[in-house]
């Protein structure tokens, strides 16, 4: 009998999700969201409890090594559990301004993607200090440290992680451990 498509990919989005929260450095997120034309920061901690509420396993397309991947739910429905979910909402500015800002930096040369820009945006209005190595792992730190806290950006249709991904993480933590 062949596997109902959903069924395996819920199976495999709890598993990656499950090592995630294992291995991750902190715990604590600050999601961008979409909330009145506005864009603002939830900060969740514990965000491990609403993971696989707020995200969707896909496989990605054969041109990207068609491995499944978790990212964010870039919806409505999505954005609302993340605010019922934090304990603080920043407004980082205007969807639009957020738009224009990034344009007008790529224009001038920055490498990033709008996750990148997102937090380059949260460090300027919070004060955080960016993380030296902008490549570090999840398992490492948080992408920024804000008043001695380590916290994990992500804008909306992120990409959490890959499953070959986590399981290098995974393989690379339960080694540290022995």
């Amino acid at each position: 009998m062949k596997k109902n498509r959903t069924m395996e990919n819920k199976e495999i989005k709890m598993m990656i999700l499950d090592r995630l929260a294992e291995v991750e450095a902190t715990h604590t997120y600050a999601f961008a969201i979409r909330d009145d034309k506005m864009v603002k920061a939830a900060i969740v901690e514990g965000a491990d409890d609403i993971m696989s509420m707020i995200t969707v396993c896909e496989r990605n397309a054969k041109s990207h090594g068609g491995v499944y991947g978790i990212r964010m739910w870039n919806s409505k429905d999505a954005f609302n559990i993340i605010k019922e979910y934090a304990r603080e909402l920043v407004t980082i500015s205007s969807v639009k301004q957020f738009e224009a800002d990034y344009k007008e930096a790529k224009e001038n040369g920055f490498v990033g993607n709008r996750g990148n820009f997102f937090e380059v945006k949260f460090s300027a209005v919070t004060g955080a200090i960016m993380n030296e190595n902008p490549t570090a792992k999840c398992i490492d730190c948080g992408d920024v440290n804000w008043n001695g806290e380590e916290i994990q950006l992500k804008l909306w249709n992120a990409t959490v992680t890959t499953e070959p991904q986590i399981n290098r993480f995974y393989e690379m933590k339960m080694k540290e451990s022995e």
